[in-house]
C-alpha cells in the first residue's frame, strides 16, 4: 500500500541543514543505534528528493557517484561494533545489504 504524498516548501538553507543532519547520522555519529536511521529506506528516499532539488544539482550527484573510503570505513566500523554488541548475528548477505543502505548515496563500486 502506497503512502499518501504530501508536499512542503523548504528553503535552500533547510535543504543544506537536512543533508548535513543525514550525513552526520550516516557517517559521523558513533552511536551504533544510528544504523537504524543510516540504512533506512525512508531516509535514503528523502535524501534522494532533497538532492534532486539541491542547488548543487548534478555536481552533488557526480560527487556521490564515487566511492568514499573514509565513509566506508566509518560505516563498517559501526556495523562491526553493533554486531559485537548484539546477541543475534547477521549473515554476510544481510550485513552487505545493511552496508550498502548505510553508505548510500555513495557508490560501493
Amino acid at each position: 500500500m502506497d503512502e499518501p504524498v504530501k508536499e512542503i516548501s523548504i528553503t535552500q538553507g533547510e535543504i543544506s541543514a537536512l543533508k548535513k543532519l543525514i550525513m552526520y547520522v550516516k557517517f559521523s555519529c558513533d552511536d551504533t543505534e544510528s544504523l537504524l536511521y543510516a540504512g533506512s529506506d525512508s531516509i535514503n528516499s528523502f535524501l534522494d528528493k532533497i538532492l534532486d532539488v539541491d542547488y548543487l544539482g548534478d555536481y552533488a550527484r557526480e560527487f556521490y557517484s564515487k566511492r568514499n573510503p573514509d565513509n566506508e570505513k566509518a560505516v563498517m566500523d559501526k556495523i562491526e561494533r553493533s554486531e559485537s554488541e548484539s546477541i543475534s548475528k547477521m549473515d554476510e548477505e544481510t550485513m552487505h545489504e545493511l552496508f550498502k543502505a548505510c553508505i548510500y548515496p555513495f557508490s560501493t563500486k
